[in-house]
């Protein structure tokens, strides 16, 4: 039955329609709806995606750095008045089939959304969201929990140290140490000096303390109201039902808030301004402080509800910054004076008043001025010359693909348009106007045709604007001991100023509030899915081998949109065992160089004005049946729209036919920007590293896999960096040899995305491309030898908290125990490791995993303030497994979560790639549903032979590997009861 199309005036269970758009180019109709009792906004997103998703937002505006809008964020998810369990959110994490459950704290919002392509499910989600959002418990022991608490350090012992703890205070001090998490926050922090975004909103480590259990609350009762609401559902699933819920379940139990949570308007700087920050470095680092700073300048621009006006500076941001060739990218990076651009450059649409800022990272402090001259004289010359008509059209042409784009594949397609339509809405702006992406360039065709608009823009917004603040953020050996320092002087301070009474009382809530920890719950009240709502085979997709130039060709017919998606999968087991370090180098720079006698930047400029994105990665995989045998390969993918299918392939061919490795100077410059980035991967994706580190001696496959991705690669990198431009000769010829076995046509696997009807312009495309670039067999050398073995590691670098890794080997993808582990890892984590490494531990989190692909199973530990403990929890997660201490709905729940995995929706360009990689690596429709058949019937017994199998015998198998501050190692590895950790710095 087709749902009744609302109207403008029309009302709906306390709502009013107040706009209905077409929008043809999104194959959707946007409806505004207002809550006429509590003022409440609702905007439903009407399409066919069965991936319907839900949001329900607050503009909380912090005046103080606690963290209070975080640690609210954490705290409404621990129990509400409907369901008064401990932590219903994560408890319906193995409840559901979602395809994406979370929620974010931004600057001046706090969202909380989900996605699920099950029609029970989305109703069961919206309960625990609205009951959490509007009526959470918010008790003492949760916040206590969650954001901040004092504990002894040995508990029940008030002569021990006194420590903070909580999982929002120890994820800050994680990311705090992060520079380049810390240079945004200190621009931010700079450049808004007077209104709500000077302040953290995720909390400085110093100042969340300072938030009481009171402050919490009344921070709750001022924002979290509907009249301080947006609503959002997207998705085929019919609007009543949802306004329906809504209404019935929250909003008709308030009367309308006039509170004013709006953004203040910064106060202008009438002149520019300078701060100068500090981050932490080891303060026995072998390294010195050279070319180690951040530099950045920044103006404030724009508000975020003028739509057009951010669209125009998004297009100038691209003109300037856009590809290597663009002028004030290359402006920065021909001064040489830094390794790669600040993180942060660029436009920000996010907060109400809008941003640009652009610099260098891998700097010196004194090269401030000379970084803010160039940043100035590139926008005078932009001011006065203008851009070329070809480059404004190329970033046009992204702009256009952009908008035609289906995404989905990390985050829900629903939830994409929710944020680009976001900024504005948030900010009192029109929702619409900013997904009206063909309105606003055919507007600024022809504020084009008059002369100098862009010109004008850049003299308004920057150049002639005195709100301007340069940040400098250098390196201090002291800084972390200067905090530590600090934290410890305030917590002896607070313990001398305690009465013994005080401090029984400490004791005794750690207990009180270990004993809830521990406490079984009865979650019945929870709404939860069956296995039978779980559907009985899996959707498959469709494919078509066409032969092109001789050679079969795999075509995916997916609704793209107009966009067409190129892979070619190709082997690098010809290249010998000295050049394989270089791989992962290569795959980042061969499409960033010249080729076919044009420069990197000639180059680049085609890439931007008919392509999408041409890149090209490296992996490694097991065989399904043997975890002693691997392929190593390349992967190089591209996408067009439709209509330039012909201009991608020539590019395409020029790289694969005459790549240009010897402009030293950009191999140096292109070396330094990996440098950077991968040094600023480690604090966000130390765990995934610590993975790598210990799985590298249990198989040959992961021991490649980390010589690629991991801290190993990085090592390597540095290295490489650190060679004279002039002396990169060798390294060019390396890189040279590798692309001379890699880009050959003869043994490259091929698969196509597109809409079928453009199957046929795609293959002639296509075989133009094969029939121009070299084509010679090449043999596959054989692997090193390898023999497996415990390698327990430490790895220092400049974190306050910890990484924890312990890998255990165990079977690939085709044996029968491998559905087993599946299940078994999500029991662990949902029922034993969450509790205990988050939520005792302190830890922002505690996970296990099993990779069907790898053969690996993972005890993982997130910004974690321990080592041997987390150590012990796994080891005792894996007893608790063998006592039979789970429950049938555990066991129901572990399942669960493994379907939500496996039947998440992707994009459609996500869903031809997976088919494509299980195709050639030989996973039929047949075996995966062999296993769909096996994961759902699924035993207890099942779960405890694969425990004690693979986890408990198999402990010679494993390895471990922490990433930590180097303090926390040496006190790990202390005295008799220390680990066995070989300690070296990153």
């Amino acid at each position: 039955m087709k749902e009744a199309v609302l109207k403008v005036g029309d009302r709906q269970h306390g709502f009013i329609c107040e706009q209905v758009t077409e929008l043809p180019d999104l194959s959707a109709t946007l409806i505004r709806l207002k809550h006429e009792k509590t003022g409440a906004e609702l905007i439903h997103f009407a399409n066919k995606d069965d991936n319907n998703v839900f949001s329900v937002a607050f503009r909380t505006t912090p005046k103080d750095s606690t963290g209070v809008a975080h640690i609210l964020e954490h705290t409404a998810l621990c129990g509400s008045e409907r369901f008064p369990v401990r932590d219903p959110f994560f408890s319906m994490l193995k409840r559901s089939l979602n395809s994406f459950m979370n929620a974010f704290t931004a600057n001046d919002w706090t969202m909380y959304p989900y996605s699920t392509q099950n029609e029970k499910d989305y109703y069961n989600l919206m309960d625990i969201y609205l009951d959490a959002s509007f009526f959470p418990k918010l008790t003492e022991n949760a916040f206590k929990q969650e954001g901040w608490r004092y504990e002894f350090e040995e508990p029940g012992d008030s002569s021990s140290r006194l420590l903070f703890k909580g999982i929002v205070y120890n994820e800050m001090k994680g990311a705090m140490s992060d520079p380049s998490s810390l240079m945004n926050r200190r621009v931010q922090k700079a450049l808004y000096p007077t209104s709500t975004y000077h302040y953290n909103s995720g909390g400085e480590p110093e100042s969340i303390p300072d938030l009481t259990w009171e402050g919490l609350k009344s921070f709750h009762a001022s924002y979290y109201h509907p009249s301080n609401s947006r609503f959002f559902t997207y998705g085929d699933l019919p609007l009543e039902k949802h306004l329906k819920t809504i209404d019935e379940k929250a909003l008709s139990r308030f009367e309308r808030d006039y509170t004013d949570t709006s953004v203040k308007e910064e106060k202008r700087l009438t002149k520019p301004a300078r701060e100068e920050y500090t981050y932490p470095l080891d303060s026995d680092s072998p390294d010195d402080l050279e070319k180690k700073s951040f530099v950045s300048v920044s103006w404030l621009t724009c508000r975020a509800s003028d739509s057009f006006e951010v669209f125009t500076l998004g297009i100038i941001s691209s003109l300037l910054l856009g590809n290597p060739g663009a002028p004030l990218y290359k402006a920065l990076m021909d001064s040489k004076l830094g390794a790669s651009l600040v993180p942060g450059t660029g436009y920000d649409d996010e907060n109400m008043e809008t941003n640009f800022s652009a610099g260098l990272q891998g700097t010196n402090p004194e090269d401030a001025l000379k970084i803010e001259e160039i940043i100035i004289e590139t926008l005078e010359k932009c001011a006065k010359d203008g851009f070329p008509d070809e480059r404004i059209e190329a970033v046009i042409h992204q702009e256009e693909l952009a908008s035609k784009e289906i995404t989905g594949n990390h985050y829900p397609a629903g939830l994409h348009i929710l944020f680009n339509l976001f900024g504005s809405w948030i900010h009192d702006g029109d929702p619409v106007r900013p997904l009206l992406i063909n309105e606003n360039i055919a507007r600024l065709r022809e504020e084009l045709k008059k002369g100098g608009f862009l010109e004008g823009r850049i003299r308004k917004h920057l150049l002639n604007n005195p709100h301007k603040v340069s940040v400098i953020l250098r390196p201090d050996r002291e800084h972390g001991k200067r905090e530590l320092e600090n934290e410890m002087k305030r917590l002896a301070r607070v313990k001398d100023s305690l009465s013994e009474d005080e401090k029984a009382a400490i004791i005794k809530e750690a207990a009180v509030l270990q004993k809830e920890q521990e406490m079984e719950e009865d979650i019945s009240v929870l709404p939860t899915l069956e296995l039978s709502d779980i559907p009985k085979e899996g959707r498959k997709v469709a494919s078509e081998i066409k032969k092109v130039g001789g050679r079969e060709l795999y075509f995916f017919d997916q609704p793209t949109n107009g966009i067409s998606y190129f892979r070619a999968i190709g082997d690098a087991s010809c290249i010998p065992e000295e050049l394989k370090i270089y791989v992962p180098l290569f795959c980042s720079i061969v499409t960033r160089i010249g080729a076919a006698g044009l420069n990197y930047i000639e180059m680049g400029e085609r890439i931007e004005a008919f392509t999408g994105g041409i890149s090209a990665s490296s992996s490694v995989w097991d065989e399904l049946d043997n975890l002693d045998s691997y392929s190593e390969i390349i992967e190089f993918s591209a996408k067009a729209l439709v209509r330039n299918h012909d201009r991608m392939f020539e590019i395409l061919g020029d790289i694969f036919s005459s790549p240009d490795f010897s402009d030293l100077a950009r191999l140096h410059m292109l070396i330094g920007q990996i440098k950077s980035s991968l040094e600023n991967s480690v604090p966000g994706s130390g765990h995934s590293y610590a993975r790598d580190l210990a799985a590298r001696h249990l198989t040959p496959a992961a021991r490649r896999k980390e010589q690629w991705s991991g801290i190993h690669q990085l090592k390597f990198i540095k290295e490489v960096a650190a060679i004279k431009e002039e002396d990169l000769g060798e390294v060019a010829e390396k890189i040279s040899s590798i692309a001379d076995s890699l880009l050959n046509g003869k043994a490259l696997k091929i698969s196509a995305v597109t809409e079928e009807r453009h199957f046929e312009s795609l293959g002639k495309a296509l075989d133009k491309f094969l029939s121009g670039i070299p084509s010679k067999e090449k043999q596959g050398l054989p692997p090193l030898p390898f023999s497996e073995g415990k390698g327990d590691e430490g790895w220092a670098t400049n974190v306050p908290v910890s990484y924890v890794a312990n890998i255990f080997k165990t079977v690939p993808y085709s044996h029968e125990d491998s559905p087993k582990l599946q299940v078994l890892a999500k029991l662990l984590r949902s029922c034993y490791l969450h509790r205990e490494i988050r939520e005792k531990g302190g830890a922002y989190g505690g996970y296990a995993s099993y990779s069907t692909s790898e053969g690996m199973f993972s005890f993982l530990s997130y910004r974690d303030p321990h080592i041997k403990r987390t150590l012990k929890v796994y080891s005792d997660s894996i007893d608790w497994v063998l006592e039979n201490r789970f429950s049938d709905d555990d066991l129901k729940e572990a399942i669960l979560g493994v379907f939500g995995d496996i039947d998440k929706p992707l994009s459609p360009s996500g869903k031809g790639a997976r088919e494509f990689i299980f195709t050639l690596r030989g996973i039929t429709d047949k075996m995966r549903q062999k296993r769909r058949e096996d994961l759902l019937g699924m035993t207890r017994d099942d779960i405890i032979f694969a425990a004690r199998k693979h986890l408990k015998e198999g402990i010679n198998m494993n390895s471990v590997a922490v990433i930590s501050g180097k303090e926390m190692l040496k006190e790990a590895t202390k005295g008799k009861e220390g680990l066995n950790l070989s300690i070296e710095s990153i």
